[in-house]
């Protein structure tokens, strides 16, 4: 970073993740807390991310109440006039989500603590001159 004209290095903290989980996680984890079964709960969720997917792709916008809320998004290049923008301009389809207030609290309440306190050697992310 550049401070008065003195190049000084900067450090930032870094996620560390713990580990994966995935759907048969999801599914024992409430089989485990429910009457059902994984069997039965896995069959649930596939449901749930086949309508919340073919929803965006109608879309729609689709809300959790407890989780938040899923847009589908395009990017698009630009035209100058308006009749010639038709589905050949979009160049990227997506979907953005937004936390719901109760989630983010479970964010916020989250606990944070430095996994390593080694510090890499510090990198020069500045454009090279040639």
């Amino acid at each position: 970073m550049n401070c008065n004209g003195t190049v000084q290095d900067r450090y930032v903290a870094k996620i560390q993740y713990t580990g994966h989980v995935n759907e048969e996680n999801i599914a024992q984890h409430i089989s485990n807390a429910t009457t059902a079964s994984a069997s039965e709960v896995g069959m649930y969720i596939r449901e749930l991310e086949y309508y919340i997917s073919r929803r965006l792709a109608e879309g729609y916008i689709v809300r959790l109440d407890h989780l938040g809320t899923f847009y589908p998004t395009i990017h698009a290049k630009a035209q100058t006039a308006a009749s010639d923008v038709d589905h050949r301009t979009i160049t990227r389809k997506g979907v953005l989500f937004r936390p719901s207030a109760d989630f983010k609290a479970v964010l916020d309440e989250a606990p944070l603590k430095l996994a390593n306190k080694k510090v890499l050697k510090a990198i020069d992310h500045r454009k090279k001159n040639n």
